[in-house]
């Protein structure tokens, strides 16, 4: 009897590289079209900035706060937080949703 040696490669090196790259490159191209997408600009409507600005009102603990730009405001839904300091935040306008 012949001693054989039997070689049962199911793929060669070289081609388990080739189909490395290529398989590493179609999940590059999958995630940089998942990533493209998700840095899309805003879709869902116009993004509302707002600015403000604050001086010392007529008594001595008052404080003027204005906005400076931006759009109309939604009074319906305005809500403002104020906190100075680690004191205590107030807040003040429609606050039922809370």
């Amino acid at each position: 009897m012949k001693n054989e040696t039997r070689n049962d490669e199911a793929v060669s090196p070289v081609i388990a590289t080739i189909l490395m790259v290529a398989i590493t490159v179609v999940l590059a191209g999958v995630l940089y079209v998942w990533a493209a997408n998700l840095a899309e600009s805003n879709t869902d409507g116009d993004l509302a900035l707002y600015s403000f600005s604050g001086a010392d009102g007529a008594g001595a603990d008052e404080v003027v706060v204005t906005m400076d730009q931006g759009g109309d405001l939604g009074w319906a839904s305005a809500k403002v937080k104020v906190a100075i300091g680690q004191n205590a935040a107030v807040t003040a306008g429609n606050c039922a949703d809370d």
